[in-house]
């Protein structure tokens, strides 16, 4: 069917199904790497805490998160941790009738279980022993607007009770008190749990997960939506440029080829982390590099395949791109060779022809797995001829 003839609705949906660079609205140009590979700018501004995006993935969560906004019902997120549960949760708040009412959140593994019911439902005077004054709880601080219960799968079996009253009557009772209150809240809540495990083992109520599993939204985690990454990296690029008065220019191409190669257990948490990592450790309009962000102990564990020089693929093992002293080299050589072959102004520090040799043949035995005939080759020289440049230099060399 034609895109003239899905309707108003259709064409609303098409807006988050396509690039920015093809949707009918301006944009800022794109943030270009060290070495020219360009890098899309997020649309949305750092300080607003908008989820950022562009793979299927992400616009199906941004879809249902459309769709179930301006009504009433209970939603649940489901998905690892630091895949941005509660960011959605704020979009989701935002893009309903109650936005300009309170928007709650609650970390339930942040409380204490003897705390957890004063905190959720409040607690009057000599309620508990330090209870000097009434307080009220965080479903009364959301009263008309919307509380997020974050981790919700760790709640004490009596907080899952009055949790459930809550949502099927709207009552609450504040600790230490017989009467009833009624409060209009609507509850999103948001697990890295599977609950009907959690059900099974007798840890959850079941009446209560069917309570919360109204319309549950699964976020999926980063490593299968790489294509947000890059509009992610600019994201956190401008909020830290921002936040710590740096004027960064992007990211070298190495240092994007290893962030596309990790696998991010922590998801856009650690990605986030990973980048103000980088802006800190920078200095200058310069553009950051792959040591400056895993710094760590990351480590990488799927190989990689790249385009070799003669047009087939290689093995690549990504973890190499964070390795500082051979790329040195490598651009200490490179700076020299172009000096000489484009007629440049000499380097500060050039390399001697003994280097440049030195590291062509380790390069060649690299790019051979070892196999000496097959670097010879590479080199336009005999077998017998690498033989004997290895052995002057002391170059050992196994075959894989």
């Amino acid at each position: 069917m034609p895109v003239e003839r899905w309707g108003d609705e259709g064409l609303r949906d098409l807006q988050y199904l396509l690039p920015a660079a093809l949707r009918a609205e301006p944009q800022s140009p794109p943030m270009a790497v060290s070495d020219g590979t360009e890098l899309p700018v997020s649309p949305v501004s750092p300080e607003l805490g908008h989820a950022v995006g562009i793979s299927p993935g992400f616009n199906s969560v941004l879809h249902m998160v459309r769709r179930v906004a301006p009504t009433n019902a209970t939603v649940l997120f489901l998905g690892e941790s630091g895949v941005g549960k509660e960011v959605f949760a704020r979009m989701l708040h935002r893009m309903s009738a109650r936005n300009n009412k309170p928007f709650v959140a609650v970390n339930c593994a942040a409380i204490p279980e003897q705390l957890m019911e004063s905190e959720l439902f409040g607690a009057e005077r000599g309620a508990y022993t330090g209870a000097t004054q009434s307080r009220i709880g965080r479903f009364e601080r959301a009263n008309g607007g919307t509380l997020f219960l974050d981790e919700i799968g760790t709640l004490s079996s009596g907080a899952q009770g009055n949790l459930l009253r809550a949502l099927q009557e709207g009552e609450i009772e504040r600790l230490g008190d017989t009467q009833t209150r009624h409060v209009d809240v609507r509850v999103i809540a948001a697990t890295n749990v599977d609950l009907r495990e959690e059900v099974a083992a007798g840890r959850f109520r079941e009446d209560l997960f069917f309570r919360l599993n109204v319309f549950p939204i699964r976020i999926v985690p980063l490593r299968e939506r790489r294509e947000d990454i890059p509009l992610l990296l600019m994201h956190f690029l401008a909020k830290f440029n921002q936040l710590h008065n740096q004027r960064l220019s992007g990211f070298t191409q190495r240092a994007v080829d290893a962030v596309m190669s990790y696998h991010w257990p922590g998801n856009i948490r650690e990605l986030e982390n990973v980048v103000e990592r980088g802006v800190i450790l920078s200095t200058g309009n310069t553009a950051i590099d792959a040591p400056q962000l895993f710094t760590s102990g990351e480590q990488f564990y799927s190989k990689q395949y790249t385009v070799g020089s003669q047009g087939g693929l290689v093995k690549a093992d990504p973890a190499q791109l964070l390795c500082t002293e051979k790329n040195d080299e490598a651009e200490r050589i490179s700076r020299t060779v172009s000096s000489l072959v484009l007629g440049e102004d000499e380097p500060q520090s050039g390399a001697s022809l003994d280097e440049v040799e030195t590291f062509m043949l380790k390069k060649a035995l690299e790019r051979a797995n070892g196999n000496v005939a097959a670097a010879a080759r590479i080199l336009g020289i005999t077998r017998p001829q690498m033989v004997y440049r290895l052995k002057s230099r002391n170059i050992t060399h196994h075959a894989q």
